[in-house]
C-alpha cells in the first residue's frame, strides 16, 4: 500500500476513536443525573395523614375544643347574694325592751329562729301605733356590712323614744310597735313584719329614731 493510503486510513481510524469516546461520555454523564423526587418527604407525610383534605396538599388542623367560660368570682358572688333569705317575722323572732341607760331607749333585737342564715338588712322601719310615717334612721349608725345570722344568733337596734330635755314635740303614750325588714337594696320592705307590745308607759315624742341593724347590743344603743 502506498505510504499516502496508510496516512489516510490511519487518520480515518483515530477519528473514529474520538467519536465513539465522546458518545460514551455523554451518555455515562446522562446516567449520572438524579432525578427529582416527585413529592418532598413534608408532603408525603401530610398526605398520608388520615386529617388530610383531599385537593388540599396539607393535613387539616383538627378544630379546638369546646370550652365552658369559667364562672368568675363576681357572678360566684352574686348567685349567692341572691340565694340568701332576708330575716324577717316569717323564721325570726323580735322583741322589745326597755334598757336603764342610755335613758329614753329601747331594745329592739330579732333572732332568727329558722334553719337557714338570713340577713337583716339597713335599719328596721318602725311604725308606733297608727302613725303614718315610718320613724326617722340614725345615719351615722351603719354597720361596716350587713348582719348576717346563722340558726339562734342575733342582732340588735337601738331605738330612741323621746329627747333627753325634753324638747321633743308632740309627745304621746304609745302602746304598739310594728316592726318592718328592709329589703336588699333598702329601698322597701319584704317579709312578714312583726307586730309587737310597747312596754307598759312608753313615752315617745318626734325626735324618737331607730338605728341601723347591729350584731353587738352596745353598739346599737350609743347613739
Amino acid at each position: 500500500m502506498p505510504i499516502a493510503g496508510r496516512i489516510t486510513g490511519a487518520a480515518l481510524a483515530a477519528a473514529a476513536v474520538v467519536t465513539i469516546a465522546a458518545c460514551q461520555g455523554q451518555s455515562v454523564a446522562a446516567n449520572q443525573v438524579s432525578p427529582a423526587p416527585s413529592t418532598s418527604a413534608a408532603a408525603a407525610k401530610a398526605l398520608a395523614s388520615p386529617d388530610a383534605t383531599p385537593g388540599s396538599g396539607t393535613a387539616a388542623r383538627p378544630a379546638a375544643p369546646a370550652t365552658t367560660p369559667a364562672a368568675t368570682p363576681a357572678a360566684t358572688k352574686s348567685k349567692a347574694a341572691d340565694r340568701l333569705v332576708a330575716c324577717s317575722a316569717a323564721n325570726s323572732k323580735v322583741t322589745v325592751n326597755t334598757i336603764s341607760r342610755p335613758i329614753n331607749h329601747l331594745a329592739l333585737t330579732v333572732t332568727n329562729t329558722g334553719s337557714k342564715r338570713c340577713a337583716v338588712y339597713s335599719a328596721p322601719a318602725l311604725r308606733f301605733d297608727e302613725d303614718q310615717s315610718a320613724t326617722q334612721v340614725v345615719q351615722d349608725s351603719v354597720p361596716q356590712s350587713v348582719v348576717m345570722l346563722e340558726p339562734g344568733q342575733s342582732a340588735y337596734a337601738g331605738i330612741r323614744i323621746s329627747s333627753a330635755d325634753g324638747s321633743g314635740d308632740h309627745g304621746r303614750t304609745a302602746r304598739n310597735l310594728e316592726v318592718h325588714f328592709s329589703n336588699r337594696s333598702g329601698d322597701g320592705s319584704t317579709g312578714t313584719p312583726a307586730h309587737l307590745t310597747l312596754p307598759q308607759g312608753t313615752y315617745i315624742d318626734d325626735s324618737a329614731a331607730v338605728t341601723y341593724w347591729q350584731s353587738d347590743l352596745q353598739d346599737a344603743i350609743k347613739w
